[in-house]
């Protein structure tokens, strides 16, 4: 189409549709960054609570992220007992 001061054209938009090995690398990304069945399921329910207005949703995230962090707390303490009852086994034992 001509104008006077104006040329306009139009194209197709460029898709990319990605292949097999693509998607297969995107699930498995994911996969490992989900969390286990019975934890997804928790912040599942919860999500719904929210979303269903049992409870206020500022309330879900502070349990949510409370959850969370305790969690992580529980997993850096068990890892740093477990090496620190190996050091001690080791003195006693020499």
């Amino acid at each position: 189409m001509k104008l006077p001061f104006v040329t306009a054209e139009f194209r197709p938009p460029e898709m990319h549709i990605p292949g097999q090995e693509n998607v297969a690398g995107m699930v498995n990304t994911v996969r490992k960054n989900l969390p286990p069945p019975g934890q997804l399921a928790y912040y599942g329910v919860l999500g719904a609570l929210a979303a269903l207005s049992l409870i206020e949703w500022p309330v879900a995230a502070a349990i949510g992220i409370g959850t969370m962090v305790a969690q992580r707390a529980g997993e850096g303490q068990s890892s740093s007992s477990r090496a620190t009852s190996g050091s001690r086994s080791n003195r006693t034992s020499a």
